[in-house]
């Protein structure tokens, strides 16, 4: 088994970036944090201490005989300030073609997350997993794509990423405790979006979740710091650290897309405080 691939019980989890080594700078991240209060977690910054790294990485999920894929990640349609992904090439290379895939599902619908729900064919966007079932919470489903919302400056991915999937996909509208199959169940996180959601896995004794943007760097861990992004800061905040102190009780394996590649750890107390420690 490769670095990039877990099990938890009899679930098998691999992470594929779409975009791995970027870089973001702290304060525009988190613009009211000092700079002095990222010096303890250097280990996951820039050499000058200034820039947080990240990955984009969707995750290929095999369970009960299903192939999923969760978060498809920013895709390539050559958007300004945005970088263009390659996840149908990541995926190929461990040889899984789009046709394989039997759920595309997601955390949120930002668009570092349904970024290759589509691809452009032509002169049309089509979906780039045909033979998928997609997944979508109901309620995250019916805000982003409200027309008011689905135009507004800088969520107009909706009109190339999602709504292409009306007339083109199987489109299923889920609720909160939706089970992708017997082992994987949808948990509300709200928040960061109106209804965010992580998978809950449970197998075989072992039990791990995939968190989506409930933190973007290793730092929130411990400090539970909400980000420029959080559109409910407070409300993020405060499942942050409802979600944060679950995983530590229950000693859930975390898988995390936005940390550095593959995103896999646990969360330790050193000194009294929370921490991520990948592995």
């Amino acid at each position: 088994m490769s670095d990039n691939t877990i099990r938890i019980g009899n679930v098998e989890i691999t992470a594929v970036a779409d975009a791995a080594g970027l870089t973001a700078p702290c304060n525009l991240m988190f613009p009211s944090i000092e700079a002095t209060a990222w010096h303890a977690h250097k280990e996951f910054l820039s050499d000058d201490g200034s820039s947080m790294n990240l990955s984009i990485t969707s995750y290929l999920v095999r369970s009960a005989g299903k192939t999923i894929i969760i978060d498809t990640g920013i895709g390539a349609k050559d958007r300004p300030f945005f970088p263009n992904g390659r996840l149908p090439d990541a995926l190929a290379e461990i040889g899984v073609s789009p046709e394989s895939i039997d759920v595309v599902a997601n955390t949120h619908m930002h668009i570092d997350h349904v970024g290759w729900h589509t691809t452009l064919r032509g002169e049309a966007y089509v979906p780039t997993f045909p033979k998928s079932k997609h997944l979508f919470n109901k309620d995250e489903w019916e805000y982003f794509t409200d027309p008011e919302v689905a135009n507004a400056g800088g969520n107009t991915y909706i009109l190339d990423c999602v709504l292409p999937l009306r007339d083109a996909a199987d489109i299923e509208l889920v609720g909160a405790e939706y089970r992708v199959t017997d082992e994987i169940t949808l948990l509300p996180t709200p928040g960061h979006t109106p209804a965010h959601q992580s998978f809950i896995i449970s197998s075989a004794g072992e039990t791990g979740i995939i968190w989506g943007d409930i933190c973007h760097h290793p730092a929130q861990v411990t400090e539970l710091w909400s980000p420029v992004f959080d559109m409910d800061p407070p409300l993020a905040q405060k499942t942050r650290e409802k979600v944060v102190q679950r995983i530590e009780e229950e000693k859930m394996r975390l898988v995390a897309g936005h940390f550095p590649l593959p995103g896999f750890g646990n969360i330790v107390r050193v000194d009294g405080k929370r921490y991520w420690r990948a592995g």
